[in-house]
């Protein structure tokens, strides 16, 4: 098992050593308690909770009130060691190097009872030169992790500050000290499980001579600047480049004597996907050491939406008679800028990809689990940003109350053409202000904007969340009362996030913008806690007036965001997740159990109370589940809705939800839940984040219509609308022929509607309809209702909804999909698709009928182990189709 987690590493690490470096496999390790009460074999990457449940010493933490049993496994010290043999010609090697990848977080290491070194920063890499330690036989390397709480308290006491993350009921205080993923402890959304242990592979390895310590690639591009030179792709025109100049810096281990007096060469190859090759050799004369290659018209590298993310292969190699040392990597060649230029309505703030500019549609990630190398193991990356793909998203925000992710995560947004804004692990706190701090950080920082640099996804490197804006807040809680003190924080955050890294990135990373904090309006030095950090005017901004503050979906439409990087609403997770966690009896939103699983104050009732406004409330568990489901759908929509149309004149040019993600199954913002069920808002994503998508603002007295073309092709297309009240008299129609050119936002028709809608009585019972249709093949683009006043007051009747399934054939081994055709016979709305025994995930989904409407849906189905057993009248049997009329 061991093996095979060493052979994934190699296949996608960005440092694939080859040639004549050497590994030896530690195998066989063991993890104890420190009373010597537990012993169990456990094969690393693998933590002190992923042992003790897979070894059932504990329940599942996440089941009914169990993460409240959980403390004495984080109070206590635990033990990794492993037992190995050293072959003669591996102690030969004149380096042997023993990599820590990942350690979590406070921990001594010792081999053969020699004191090695006491780490403490889960986000660092540690290597150790054992050549002088090891011997032959019986080698034993020792891992001793301590209480990351302990220690937290310890701190306290020290510095004489508590500095926190959020509320003692909430949060576990003294984690700032800390460098450890902040969420662990308790957050509005997340359990307070921290995990101990080895976290990320460890690797032991010699090697004579010379290594590569690290690589980047910076790249210089000229575009083409006539429309002639560009490359046609169907009917898009996509900017494409002349040529690229790669200069590559290659960093080397060694001693320097080495390099004088032997023939080494550096040696630099690209290979692109049609076999063109192209390579390099110098002389290597330095241990940094820069080499250049230049392309003709090279393939450039662009989000899903736009083009292909295309990735060359890389491979840098150490030579002299033969290869000393080898790296391969993907690259991607492509220019990100963000834009900063002043308007009427302040500064811009969006990202321009090749000379294109973004529109970001997109979300926050938060760890994929409270146990994170679990979750790696049950595909959660794979599965979570496919799914991100899927929903139209071009932009995740790794937010930073996480982790520097995995390297797979950054693998597979360059595959999928995603970009990455990637924040710094800092959230919601003051840090600390001592020396050793600071050591402690910058050595982490170097070595992940050193990993993580070669990445095309990555975009964006912002220092913090909300630090900047939170400030006063934070140092109220944090109890730092005097000014003075309060200066010396705030010289250390400037230290940090204006100065420290903005430095670092302009000498290891000075291809990608930097932006100091979300939210914020830029650089805000010792002003900081006196200045407006979340202007709608510039930069970018959170706005939580919705659900926080309890204001109504409406209140989106009064917020003119440059940039909206965090805005959301929280939900209940599906019947079948709360099953894996809650019994029966506990099927109220108010048990013990479900408000354990739910982590925002009063989160359960806010939910309710939305949900008391637009609807009525069902006696029935389940159905009040879906309810809150639509509610938080509706609620995003609306701010997505009246972002996207301020695109024009790049007055607002991102969205990202909070969030995309769970690391546990809870009432949380999520649109996708810890098992990887959609929600009703993953649907309604897919719909507004669509490339073509047409918006609609209603009011008492007129009704607006316009269209959003994220796409780099001039669209015609026809709308389709009518206004019908709840009996089903349309009450006003049209039909409207529309050109739209490339990447352009623009309202087209505006309604007169005073007349039909004289009265309060009248709206109640008025609703919109309207489609989007391409023009050329009348296909369908786009289906959408609005209503003018709640759904609970328009009258719905029995939509009498019928549907049948056909199975579908798949071009894909081992997958199965259904098409289901529904039919209303009248009005419908939130028309949902549901099964009590499939997984699956539908092409469409909570969507509107128009009376004798009908539609077709593919189902993909998941758990193909159990349906392809099923007959299929039994499989069609299993799902059901439900609207909001069902749901009283």
């Amino acid at each position: 098992m061991f093996l095979v987690a060493i052979l994934t590493l190699n296949f996608l690490k960005k440092e694939n050593h080859i040639s004549k470096m050497q590994t030896l496999q530690l195998k066989e390790w063991v993890l104890k308690n420190k009373e010597g009460t537990i012993n169990l074999a456990v094969h690393p990457p693998e933590t002190v909770f992923e042992a003790l449940i897979g070894n059932k010493i504990i329940e599942n933490p996440f089941y009914g009130l169990n993460e409240q049993q959980m403390k004495w496994v984080y109070q206590s010290e635990w033990i990794y060691e492993v037992k190995f043999n050293v072959p003669q010609d591996f102690l030969n090697f004149s380096d042997i190097i023993i990599k820590f990848e990942g350690l979590d977080t406070i921990a001594d290491i010792y081999i053969n009872a020699t004191h090695l070194d006491i780490v403490n920063n889960m986000f660092k890499s540690y290597e150790f030169n054992l050549k002088q330690f090891l011997k032959r036989e019986r080698n034993l390397l020792q891992i001793v992790f301590y209480s990351p709480i302990k220690q937290a308290f310890q701190l306290i006491d020290k510095f004489g500050v508590e500095l926190t993350t959020g509320e003692r009921e909430r949060a576990v205080p003294g984690i700032p000290y800390l460098r450890k993923a902040q969420y662990s402890f308790g957050w509005d959304w997340g359990p307070v499980l921290p995990d101990i242990g080895i976290w990320r592979e460890v690797r032991l390895f010699g090697y004579n001579e010379l290594r590569i310590r690290s690589f980047f690639a910076n790249q210089e591009i000229k575009f083409h600047s006539k429309t002639s030179d560009t490359n046609i792709q169907g009917d898009s025109v996509l900017p494409t480049a002349e040529l690229v100049i790669i200069t590559g810096y290659v960093q080397i281990d060694g001693i320097l004597e080495q390099v004088y007096s032997s023939n080494y060469r550096i040696r630099m190859e690209i290979l692109s996907k049609e076999g063109d090759h192209f390579r390099k050799e110098v002389e290597l004369k330095k241990l940094q050491q820069s080499i250049e290659i230049t392309i003709e018209n090279p393939h450039l590298w662009w989000i899903h939406d736009l083009g292909k993310p295309y990735l060359y292969d890389l491979t840098v190699s150490i030579i002299s008679s033969s290869i000393v040392d080898e790296i391969r990597q993907k690259i991607g060649i492509r220019k990100i800028q963000l834009m900063q230029d002043l308007d009427k309505w302040g500064e811009t703030f969006y990202f321009l990809l090749n000379t294109i500019p973004i529109f970001a549609k997109g979300a926050n990630w938060i760890p994929i689990d409270s146990f994170i190398p679990r979750g790696k193991k049950l595909g959660l990356y794979e599965k979570n940003l496919m799914d991100a793909k899927k929903a139209n998203m071009n932009i995740i925000r790794v937010w930073g109350g996480g982790i520097y992710e995995d390297e797979l995560f950054y693998d597979l947004c360059d595959v999928l053409g995603i970009l990455v804004w990637q924040d710094f692990p800092f959230a919601c706190a003051i840090y600390p202000i001592h020396e050793a701090f600071l050591e402690n950080i910058k050595e982490e920082f170097i070595q992940n904007i050193e990993r993580l640099r070669i990445h095309p996804s990555l975009a964006l490197w912002c220092g913090n969340n909300e630090i900047e804006y939170l400030w006063r807040l934070l140092i109220d809680r944090s109890g730092i009362l005097d000014d003075q003190r309060e200066l010396k924080y705030k010289r250390r955050y400037v230290k940090i996030f204006e100065e420290l890294i903005p430095t670092l990135l302009e000498e290891l990373d000075p291809t990608r913008p930097y932006w100091p904090s979300s939210p914020s309006n830029g650089f805000c030095g010792l002003e900081i806690g006196s200045i407006h950090s979340n202007s709608p005017s510039r930069g970018d901004s959170h706005y939580w007036s919705v659900w926080h503050s309890g204001k109504p979906f409406k209140s989106y439409r009064s917020f003119n965001s440059r940039f909206m990087s965090e805005f959301g609403f929280q939900a209940f997770t599906s019947i079948k997740t709360i099953r894996q966690f809650c019994p029966k009896d506990q099927f109220d939103i108010y048990s013990p159990i479900m408000e354990n699983h739910q982590k925002n104050d009063a989160g359960n009732k806010k939910i309710l109370d939305y949900m008391k406004r637009r609807f009525f409330i069902p006696k029935s568990f389940e159905k009040q589940l879906i309810l809150s489901q639509i509610t938080q759908a509706e609620a995003v929509e609306y701010g997505v809705e009246h972002w996207r149309k301020n695109k024009q004149h790049f007055r607002c040019m991102g969205t990202l939800y909070w969030q995309l993600n769970d690391c546990w199954p809870v009432a949380s913002w999520s649109s996708i839940d810890y098992y990887g069920r959609w929600k009703a808002l993953h649907y309604f994503a897919k719909r507004f984040y669509a490339p073509l998508f047409p918006y609609v603002e209603e009011a008492r007295k007129y009704v607006k219509f316009g269209v959003v073309n994220d796409t780099i092709i001039p669209q015609d297309l026809i709308l389709l609308w009518k206004i019908m009240n709840s009996n089903e008299d349309i009450l006003l129609k049209g039909e409207e022929i529309i050109y739209i050119d490339a990447l352009e936002t623009k309202q087209f028709l505006e309604i007169d509607v005073s007349e039909i809608n004289k009265t309060k009585e009248l709206r109640k019972q008025n609703i919109i309809f309207y489609k989007l249709k391409k023009k050329s093949t009348n296909k369908l683009i786009y289906s959408g209702f609005r209503l003018f006043e709640n759904p609970k007051d328009f009258k719905l009747t029995d939509p009498k909804l019928s549907y049948e399934f056909e199975e579908r054939s798949s071009l894909k081994e081992g997958e199965r999909k259904l098409k289901l055709h529904i039919k209303a016979e009248h009005i419908s709305l939130f028309t949902y698709i549901f099964s009590d025994s499939q997984e699956f995930i539908a092409s469409d989904n909570f969507i509107p009928f128009e009376p004798n409407e009908e539609r077709s849906i593919i189902i993909e189905l998941k758990n193909n182990k159990k349906e392809k057993k099923m007959a299929l009248k039994k499989l069609f049997k299993s799902f059901k189709v439900y609207s909001l009329y069902d749901l009283s």
